[in-house]
């Protein structure tokens, strides 16, 4: 059968789903992404087929820092990722479904247009959590817009917002870490994060750190990379930097030779040695660390990722600190705590043999029924 895979955002919308999308591929099922014309071509290259479906939500230029406003991003998100967006994609993702026929849609959580289509189309749906902590897609912030979106497409009224969930939805993340003041959908079922199955821990004596902006906060960072950069290089430890496709790492000038900076770098290829992670809070990110015990130094600064800095500083399992005042010394600083600490790595570890006893995809009841239907 076909398994349509769609996503509306960047790569950390997209990666999450690449566990369903092998896991159809392994059975002989024909599996196709859709999203943005900047992501795809990572997709082709793992040898999927792609089709380019908008809307263009990338930037390619730096862009300054400023204050986070919780409000804000939740009026980004039900505002356009849910009413415009939304919109957008139950018209054309309507239109990729009767050209494909698709017998089983995956998305993002954020795709609900991908979800009111193929409800409407009686297409069963496959939801998988790119939003760690819960809250920002919650019913309670989208569930006017939600509804909305539904009259639009001639569904029933969803007053609880059960049916943003799909038919299953998919949480690769320490169950623990999702926000428990938050309600659940029924389909909801915590999962064991990929990244457990694709990385060897094995930390050397010598700390080594991992730091990282994302691949689109990086360009709304302002000078905030560069401060990082200083932070690592009066570290006593060893470090790599990724700064993303659009930031050449010449524009750091020099840096000391302990502290690599990359535009990329797998995350499978350097957690599984890394004493500490400092990020600004992506669901992608955060969840793979803490998945490996990995502790955490979180500079949020939009979407999910005060949240998310919300639950590491209630589960105690790194620092927060302010990405508009913190200053090389302070960042400094929380990572020589974060690496010395030992309490931030054992409430780290505690999430990661959580999210170890979680079930496999592979042994979960309900995606191989999908499978096999």
């Amino acid at each position: 059968m076909t398994v349509l895979a769609t996503f509306v955002g960047g790569w950390g919308h997209a990666e999450p789903l690449l566990a369903v999308a092998r896991r159809a591929r392994a059975r002989g099922h024909r599996v196709a992404f859709a999203g943005q014309e900047a992501v795809v071509p990572r997709l082709a290259a793992l040898g999927f087929e792609t089709f380019v479906v908008g809307p263009i939500t990338l930037g390619t230029t730096r862009l300054p820092l400023v204050p986070v406003d919780r409000e804000a991003e939740r009026a980004v998100m039900r505002d356009h990722f849910v009413t415009r967006y939304g919109g957008e994609r139950l018209t054309t993702l309507t239109e990729l479904f009767e050209q494909e026929r698709p017998a089983l849609v995956v998305c993002d959580e954020v795709d609900v247009g991908a979800v009111v289509a193929a409800e409407r189309h009686g297409v069963p749906c496959v939801v998988v959590s790119v939003l760690a902590a819960g809250r920002i897609r919650a019913p309670a912030v989208v569930g006017e817009a939600w509804a909305a979106l539904r009259r639009r497409a001639g569904l029933p009224d969803d007053v609880p917002g059960d049916r943003l969930g799909g038919d299953l939805f998919l949480a690769p993340v320490p169950r623990s870490f999702r926000d428990p003041d938050v309600p659940a959908p029924p389909t909801l079922r915590a999962v064991r994060p990929a990244i457990l199955d694709e990385t060897r821990r094995a930390p050397g004596a010598t700390p080594f750190v991992y730091a990282t902006l994302g691949t689109i906060f990086n360009l709304e960072s302002g000078d905030l990379i560069e401060r990082l950069a200083r932070a690592l290089e009066h570290s006593p430890v060893e470090a790599l930097l990724t700064v993303g496709d659009e930031i050449a790492p010449e524009e750091l000038g020099g840096i000391a030779p302990h502290v690599a900076v990359a535009r990329f770098v797998p995350q499978t290829d350097v957690l599984g040695r890394s004493h500490a992670v400092v990020c600004h809070g992506g669901s992608g990110t955060l969840v793979a660390a803490l998945s490996l015990g990995v502790p955490v130094v979180v500079l949020p600064m939009g979407a999910d990722q005060p949240d998310n800095a919300d639950r590491c500083e209630a589960l105690g399992v790194g620092l927060v600190l302010d990405p508009l005042t913190a200053d090389a010394g302070a960042i400094a600083a929380a990572v020589t705590e974060v690496t010395v600490d030992g309490r931030y790595a054992a409430a780290a570890a505690e999430l990661a043999a959580e999210a170890a006893r979680q079930p496999p995809l592979d042994q979960l009841a309900e995606l191989n029924e999908l499978f096999s239907s």
